[in-house]
């Protein structure tokens, strides 16, 4: 997150479609095949340049940022005013946890994260989305 989350772009409709897709037709409970789809590609197709790998991390953390605000909305949403403050508290030191931790991945040898902070920023936000959003399904059930 820090840095490399705010220095991104909106995401683009279609990556936004592509993932928003998967998610409709994921098999497993959460939507875990998705994570990667629009990084993955993009990345092979920058042929090793850390430059255009940490570009296409960012390409894709664009599109689960905004999956992760659009459950937060529905999880304030449910009405739950102790679920809503948890949720909350529990995404102030989520954010401060990423950042740190995600830095850290600049410091090794590129080849063990392609993308470095970015891609670690991408994946724990993807991850973090698709548990806000079973939350927000499980606060709007009625």
């Amino acid at each position: 997150m820090g840095d490399v989350a705010w220095a991104q772009p909106a995401p683009t409709p279609t990556d936004t479609a592509a993932i928003k897709k998967c998610l409709e037709s994921a098999n497993d409970s959460l939507g875990h095949k998705c994570i990667g789809l629009i990084a993955g590609p993009c990345t092979t197709a920058a042929d090793g340049d850390p430059a255009k790998t940490k570009a296409c991390a960012i390409r894709e953390l664009s599109v689960w940022e905004a999956q992760m605000e659009a459950a937060l909305r529905r999880i304030r949403a449910g009405g739950f005013r102790d679920i809503k403050d948890d949720v909350a508290r529990s995404q102030d030191s989520w954010k401060a946890s990423v950042r740190s931790l995600c830095a850290v991945f600049d410091k090794i040898d590129p080849g063990m994260m392609p993308g470095g902070s970015a891609a670690c920023s991408m994946h724990a936000t993807a991850e973090r989305a698709l548990l806000l959003r079973r939350l927000g399904d499980a606060v709007n059930e009625h």
